[in-house]
């Protein structure tokens, strides 16, 4: 069976190769492209879905949201890049189909110079995808933070690999957080992420968020994972994760743009994850080993839900923008109409990733719930602290996440069109409703499946010794999953219900009193407007910046409001920084006089230097080897 695997194995990574070389020899011909392309990438993710548990079970479950995501996210490009520009489907699909394999290179390198290898082209590959609107300035922007971002991680990780051996493991701890952070996106190191998903595809960005910001975490595990078993590694992750969460869905209740505000909501299940990690540690470091299988099972299992979610909410945005070219939801609203399937998906999918009950990104949550619980129940000290921090912050992180979603479906899909974008919004395509009823349908599975699914992952994870712990992580999701079932199957009568009720007549009846024959959109409440009490709460923390057009006289005729919620990371951590670089720079430039005589002034000087600290460290270490020669004499004496 091993050496089927790996030859399946050889079949993906040839398909997806032969895909992108295609696609890239068809440069002149888009159709001929986009058929190669999407069809030898569903093809070789297909054949990955058989064997992705075939290997490490780790592996497989860091694999199935890259195969999911890329097979939908691959569906939907066609749609989505329908009339996006001449001649450039080519480099699209060569461009999608080596980031996919990068990223399943990346759950299967042994070695660490080919991880460093993959993980580079990985983000080399997603990098050119997100400039993949280049001539638009925004987008060039995002596109450098995130190769800035990209790159910083990669030299970390190559400083890593040389220096492993020589090095301490609070010092090895420590880089492989901030470099796999960097991709994660953890509280300050998260700043591309609002960047570069509003600028790259919806079909990249599904992919990225859904898969590829996982493998962060995959990364730390591979890597150090001695992390496991650090008291310190536990409350880092803990803090980590609790102003990721907090922070990441305030800062994306607060904004207007559709995909930003889904890119927050990334930054926010990262420090859910995170939590649930710490939990574990903390869990397994204090001898609790029910709070501790709890921990880390709910953390997997919210990650795979994760991924299914967010895919369809970012791909469900991208049929949005298709239809107004828009991703200003102040300017949306009414988009049910013209796009029910997209409606009713992105609706289901938004309350899933809220964390309400009974939906798939429940069931992750419920488990985290029950790991800080049991902490609370059975643990002492700073853990029992932790617990109770941990179930508060996960409770208003809930319902934050409730109040920006309910927020962004109502402004995108319910009321009245708000602006001519709205108005003649496009009907939706067949091959862009198609992906979302992949990674929903997953998702709805998972809700089922979830019971089996942590199950089985607690086995092979953790290992026979823990199965006994299988009934606590099977009875709470399969009532869930019961629960889901029951609300299934009412939605579904009372959709039939509807249906025979919408076949009759409407009978004409006068307006009340006070009311309208037809509501319009000044009636209704804007994106900015829904949150903007619980934006303005909390404003100490996100200094929205506002521009305000006052009314005037009795009859105005013009008045406005625009609100924006700059990123706080940006603020507090990487401008200051980058203005003392920048001033510092400005200060050494003055050295580039042109004058030939400086230049050798100064390479004078740096020689002297170097010469110096030779002269000083070689003094030091000869002094420790006489050190040394003497204790050595003194005991072969004795």
């Amino acid at each position: 069976m091993v050496i089927t695997f790996a030859l399946i194995n050889k079949i993906m990574f040839g398909l997806l190769l032969f895909g992108a070389v295609g696609a890239l020899l068809c440069s002149r011909h888009d159709k001929a492209a986009n058929a190669i392309g999407v069809s030898s990438c569903i093809a070789a993710l297909a054949l990955k879905l058989v064997t992705a548990f075939g290997g490490e079970w780790l592996s497989g479950c860091f694999q199935l949201p890259i195969i999911l995501a890329g097979i939908a996210a691959a569906w939907h490009s066609i749609g989505y890049l329908a009339d996006h520009g001449k001649r450039r489907m080519s480099s699209y699909w060569f461009l999608f189909n080596l980031m996919i394999a990068a990223m399943l290179a990346v759950t299967m390198q042994k070695t660490g110079l080919g991880f460093v290898i993959v993980w580079e082209l990985m983000g080399l590959s997603s990098f050119a995808l997100v400039a993949f609107d280049w001539k638009k300035r925004e987008v060039m922007r995002a596109a450098w933070i995130y190769l800035l971002a990209c790159e910083a991680g990669g030299l970390l990780l190559v400083w890593l690999l040389m220096n492993m051996s020589v090095i301490s493991f609070g010092t090895a701890g420590a880089v492989t957080m901030i470099a796999f952070g960097l991709k994660a996106g953890f509280p300050l190191l998260h700043v591309w992420l609002p960047e570069a998903h509003p600028a790259a595809p919806a079909p990249v960005s599904a992919v990225m968020s859904g898969a590829m910001i996982p493998l962060g975490f995959y990364g730390i595990l591979i890597w150090c994972p001695q992390l496991l078993e650090s008291l310190a590694a536990g409350w880092v992750f803990f803090f980590l994760g609790i102003v990721g969460m907090l922070m990441g869905i305030l800062f994306g209740a607060a904004q207007r743009d559709l995909k930003r505000l889904l890119a927050y909501s990334s930054v926010e299940n990262i420090g859910i994850m995170s939590m649930a990690l710490a939990l574990g540690i903390l869990g397994k470091l204090s001898g609790n080993d029910t709070m501790m299988v709890l921990g880390w099972i709910g953390a997997m299992l919210h990650m795979l839900n994760h991924a299914l979610l967010k895919s369809t909410l970012f791909l469900g945005a991208g049929s949005v923008y298709k239809a107004t070219h828009t991703l200003n939801m102040d300017l949306m609203g009414g988009l049910n109409r013209k796009m029910p399937w997209t409606g009713a998906i992105f609706t289901v999918s938004a309350l899933g990733i809220s964390g309400l009950p009974p939906f798939c990104g429940f069931a992750g949550e419920l488990l985290i719930y029950m790991a800080a619980f049991n902490g609370i129940a059975y643990c002492s000290g700073a853990v029992f602290a932790g617990c109770v921090a941990g179930v508060v912050a996960l409770a208003l992180t809930g319902g934050m996440a409730a109040a920006a979603f309910a927020k962004t479906v109502s402004a995108v899909f319910a009321g009245e069109p708000r602006s001519p974008q709205a108005e003649n919004a496009e009907a939706e395509s067949e091959n862009m409703v198609v992906p979302l009823l992949i990674t929903g349908g997953c998702a709805l599975a998972m809700t089922l499946a979830a019971p089996w699914i942590a199950s089985g992952t607690l086995m092979k994870l953790l290992g026979a010794s823990y199965a006994d712990y299988g009934r606590v992580v099977f009875a709470p999701l399969a009532f869930n999953g019961l629960f889901a079932l029951l609300l299934l199957i009412l939605t579904l009568l009372f959709y039939n219900m509807r249906r025979k009720l919408s076949k009759q007549k409407d009978a004409v009846r006068v307006t009340w009193d006070c009311g309208y024959a037809k509501p319009d959109a000044r009636m209704q409440y804007t994106a900015t407007a829904f949150v903007q009490p619980l934006a303005d709460l909390f404003n100490g923390i996100l200094h929205q910046k506002k521009d305000i057009v006052k009314p005037s006289a009795l009859f105005p005729s013009d008045s406005s409001i625009d609100v924006a919620a700059p990123d706080g990371g940006s603020r507090w951590l990487w401008r200051p920084l980058f203005m003392i670089a920048s001033g510092i720079g400005d200060r050494v430039k003055r050295l580039q006089s042109g004058l030939l005589h400086v230049y050798i002034l100064i390479m004078v000087i740096a020689v002297l230097l170097m010469l110096g600290w030779c002269f000083l460290a070689g003094g030091v270490n000869d002094s420790a080897d006489i050190k040394a020669d003497q204790t050595t004499e003194a005991v072969d004496h004795e």
